[in-house]
């Protein structure tokens, strides 16, 4: 019977839609289903490992839809990737010409306009077209920079600024360079993946570079952004990203005639990366040759001639250039004189090459934009006729508006019944959470207080007995875990590392107090170590199963109690095992504290099951095989 009012509305609503696009002449309602039915496609497209198979699809939509301009190109757009992924390249560059030409005006300055443009300037880049790359890398990061927007397919905003910075940066183009890489690492500042990181170090590198000047690492901005490259890299640990970092580094310090760091670099960028021998060692032949080292330049010299096969036209201008001021160095004019003669040679020859593909290019890309000119200026007057048309329906829909507004205003109260009624569940769901986070904090902030006064009777008792040393070390560790403690206090996470650190300073205390008692071990697998210090977890979160086993498990043994702690990551989600050989949870009376403590960290893993992370999870069981208790902790991380 309650759901009767509802099912009323509901009809009610469905109504006024039917009207509402009936009165506004029909097409609307295709163009809902061919949208979703696009956004379904795209989904499909994004996630399968076979693209080709919605080529069928796409057609048949675009086929349907001559009408909608922007479910168009998104769908031309989708149809070019999924024809590259066929390896079927020049139909995918036709269709995505089209993706781009057929965006309305409107929607120029938008995500899709610059998908489009990148997506253009990826196939351009394909065929070796860098000047057209070039110029449409730029309008899509032009678009990125002045909305801010945040592209995630098929390549994310962070991607596309870093192409459009080192194709301008090739192109001599430095403030647009350094404008790109400076927006990609403004988008990426709260990005914490460790593609962002990897993207970032990319970005102050390019800056690096592009601030950089005969001063070297004395300029204080490519300093800065080294320094910025370097920070980021001690962290991650990137090894894919060492040979750019190195080779930079190795540039940076040439330019500012530190040549002694620059050889050190240049090595170290060889050994990262061995594939383009001939660059690494026409790089050491130029600084052999400014540190007048010339039997080593004879060497690199030699090495470099084994591979003139692996140059382009650039790469072999540079090794000319190294070549000639070798000769000169040696006094060998005759030789500086005719690779000079070659220098001049090919570097017109390059220049009428690049001046002619250049030319060709930019008369292509000028057809284009003309005719994306004259296509915007039709779609304008298509605009404005179709606004004429939308004008005449408008009266028609005004009047089957006012005929619903009863009905209407009968739903807005339902719903806003409905949304009180939720904001009331929303408060004492929040009221829970405030309780639990009070809760909690009290647990961090209170140190158990027989624990404290038997800490300072066991301190009392070494000073009595003159143990000096022994009063030092039961001191330290008791002041590393107060402190520790009172830190945590007003923390709601804390990385594992600092975590694990409490627990053993709380172990050594425990052990010192209860001499041969207990021993314990820490197990962590490779992966939580390799991130030990950026794995969060709630703070105090293992304390109280660890003093359980230690005041209750091991109360009554007369055997050496033992705590194993186990950590491992699978899927994202860290798994703690504690482990005892204590008396187990059947015949442990465990009292009120410690059974408050468990209680409020049961509470603590359902509410982070509410908030979405359903893989949060804690069990307690007695052991099967021995005596002793397992307690197993899942923590989504």
């Amino acid at each position: 019977m309650h759901n009767k009012p509802l099912k009323i509305s509901c009809l009610i609503s469905v109504w006024l839609i039917i009207s509402l696009f009936i009165s506004c002449g029909g097409p609307s309602s295709p163009r809902v289903n061919q949208g979703q039915l696009l956004d379904s496609l795209s989904e499909q497209i994004r996630l399968s490992k076979q693209p080709k198979k919605a080529i069928p699809q796409l057609q048949q939509l675009i086929k349907e839809n001559q009408t909608d301009s922007s479910i168009l190109s998104r769908a031309y757009f989708y149809l070019s990737y999924c024809l590259l992924k066929n390896k079927q390249d020049s139909a995918s560059f036709e269709v995505a010409k089209k993706a781009l030409n057929i965006l309305p005006l409107s929607e120029k300055n938008g995500a899709q306009a610059a998908t489009n443009f990148y997506w253009m300037g990826y196939l351009e880049q394909k065929k070796a077209q860098y000047y057209a790359a070039t110029y449409y890398y730029t309008q899509a990061a032009y678009l990125i920079d002045a909305g801010n927007l945040k592209l995630s397919f098929p390549k994310s905003s962070g991607f596309i600024l870093l192409w459009a910075s080192q194709l301008n940066s090739f192109n001599n183009r430095q403030d647009l360079s350094n404008r790109f890489a400076r927006k990609m690492l403004f988008l990426l500042k709260k990005d914490t993946s460790m593609l962002a990181k990897d993207l970032s170090i990319s970005a102050n590198l390019l800056l690096s570079l592009g601030y950089l000047d005969q001063k070297g690492m004395a300029n204080d901005s490519v300093r800065f952004y080294l320094n910025q490259a370097t920070e980021i890299k001690k962290k991650t640990k990137l090894a894919r990203i060492d040979y750019n970092y190195y080779i930079s580094k190795a540039k940076i310090f040439y330019e500012g005639k530190a040549l002694d760091s620059a050889l050190y670099y240049q090595l170290k960028a060889y050994k990262a990366d061995t594939s383009n021998a001939f660059m690494a060692y026409n790089n050491l032949l130029g600084i052999y040759v400014n540190k007048h080292q010339l039997s080593k330049a004879r060497v690199a010299e030699r090495e470099v001639t084994k591979r003139l096969s692996q140059s382009d036209a650039d790469n072999y201008l540079m090794y000319l250039e190294n070549k000639i001021a070798f000769a000169i160095v040696r006094g060998d004019n005759k030789k500086a004189q005719s690779s000079f003669e070659e220098y001049v040679q090919k570097k017109n020859e390059r220049e009428e090459n690049e001046n002619r593909k250049a030319a060709n290019e930019i008369s292509s890309l000028y057809k284009t934009v003309q005719k994306d000119q004259q296509i915007g200026a039709l779609n304008k007057n298509i605009g404005k006729i179709t606004g004429q048309l939308e004008l005449n329906r408008l009266w028609l829909a005004v009047i089957i508006l006012f005929s619903g507004l009863l009905f209407a205003i009968i739903l807005l109260l339902f719903l806003d019944r409905r949304r009180k009624k939720l904001i009331t569940e929303n408060k004492q769901v929040s009221d829970l959470n405030i309780k639990l986070e009070l809760e909690q904090r009290l647990l961090r902030s209170q140190m158990d207080p027989h624990f404290i006064f038997n800490c300072l009777a066991s301190i009392r008792a070494l000073v009595r007995q003159e143990k000096t040393q022994e009063t030092l070390t039961y001191l330290d560790h008791f002041s590393v875990l107060m402190r520790e403690k009172l830190t945590a206090g007003n923390q709601r996470n804390i990385d594992l590392k600092s975590e694990v650190d409490f627990l053993e300073n709380y172990l050594k205390l425990q052990q010192m107090r209860m001499p041969g008692k207990f021993d314990y071990v820490f197990e962590l697998d490779h992966e939580v170590a390799s991130m030990f210090d950026e794995i969060e977890i709630p703070a105090m979160l293992l304390q109280p199963f660890i003093e359980n086993s230690i005041l209750h498990g091991f109360k009554n043994i007369s055997y050496k109690g033992h705590i194993h702690v186990s950590m491992a990551i699978n899927k994202e989600v860290l798994k703690i095992i504690i482990n005892d050989n204590g008396v187990g949870l059947d015949t442990t009376d465990k009292p009120t504290h410690t059974s408050r403590a468990t209680q409020i960290v049961t509470e603590r893993i359902q509410h982070l099951q509410t908030e979405g992370l359903g893989e949060a999870s804690l069990s307690m069981n007695s052991r099967v095989d021995a005596p002793g208790t397992i307690v197993t902790l899942r923590i989504p991380v």
